[in-house]
């Protein structure tokens, strides 16, 4: 169909098609906060794919889609492609930016990136396992905090070694759920071996002795139950203690041995240092257990005394 000059009209792009873009979609956008350094690429190019990849975009630059087919016309290619490569220099830093070449494909620039700054597979999977194994669960850390810790390492590990699929057109020996299965068995085992066991042993134990494994998910979830328990558990054996240290403190209820210090006290009524008016043994009479130590405060016929020395009669 054409129009009434004879040119044909552009064809409407649907939104689910990679070759789509919308308003929002500008050549200054930043799509990911990562730039790209001489020591990074690991991290700037997970966090790239996943935005190029949200964006159905991701298929320019790692080689499935290698040329327009219709409807699509070389005008639509290079357009997508010049909007990638704006997408990619903006999170770029000037350092690495200056030493790359002018490019019209988003292809060619992520692969020169990668074959300039990744690191080679072989140490960087060493490196990864090697913490893996030393991944434990410390007394202090929480089991959120330890599988936040394993999690990190397992999907770093899986950009170096991702789950192998089958290729054969029409298969159905599922090996791909095979291997899924084998993983999840794997990292199940790893996040058991490394808890604090002085706090989680028991729970590892029953998990292991079910007939069926657990999920991660789900030993991760009784994990948790057991971390809330102990915690409650713990709170409330604390607070017998805290409580009394308030009591200690205020000289309530003390212990012998513990009696408050009251050196710096004077009496208003009999001006005793040593205790205060409200607890003043001449204001409020003797006890009985005082017997017939000698009463400063009263003198031989009956008077009493305001004598301003210390050692006045008081608790």
């Amino acid at each position: 169909m054409t129009t009434e000059e004879g040119a044909t009209p552009a064809t409407k792009i649907d939104y689910s098609s990679p070759y789509f873009l919308g308003p929002q979609d500008r050549p200054a956008d930043f799509i990911t906060p990562v730039r790209l350094t001489s020591n990074n690429y690991e991290e700037w190019s997970n966090t790239v794919r996943l935005a190029l990849r949200a964006r159905r975009k991701f298929a320019f630059v790692d080689g499935t889609l290698t040329k327009p087919t219709p409807p699509y016309s070389e005008e639509d290619w290079l357009m997508i492609h010049s909007m990638i490569i704006s997408w990619l220099l903006n999170i770029i830093t000037p350092e690495v930016k200056g030493i790359l070449s002018h490019y019209e494909n988003a292809q060619q620039l992520w692969s020169d990136l990668k074959e300039r700054f990744a690191i080679v597979d072989g140490p960087k999977i060493h490196q990864v396992k090697t913490d893996l194994a030393k991944c434990v669960q410390t007394k202090g850390m929480t089991i959120g905090a330890y599988y936040v810790k394993l999690k990190n390492l397992w999907d770093e590990l899986n950009n170096y070694e991702p789950l192998i699929a089958c290729k054969c057109k029409n298969c159905t020996c599922d090996v791909l759920k095979q291997h899924e299965k084998r993983r999840e068995s794997e990292r199940l085992h790893q996040f058991l071996m490394g808890i604090y066991i002085d706090f989680f042993g028991g729970v590892r134990s029953q998990l292991l002795t079910q007939t069926d494994l657990p999920t991660l998910n789900r030993a991760y979830q009784q994990m948790i139950q057991e971390e809330r328990v102990r915690g409650i558990v713990h709170a409330q054996e604390e607070r017998p203690d805290v409580m009394g240290f308030a009591l200690r403190t205020d000289g309530k209820g003390a212990g012998r041995g513990v009696k408050p210090d009251k050196s710096g006290h004077v009496c208003s009524y009999c001006r005793y240092s040593g205790h205060e008016v409200t607890s003043c043994f001449e204001l409020h009479g003797y006890p009985d257990w005082w017997g017939d130590r000698p009463k400063p405060g009263i003198k031989e016929g009956g008077g009493r005394g305001r004598p301003n020395n210390s050692g006045a009669p008081g608790n």
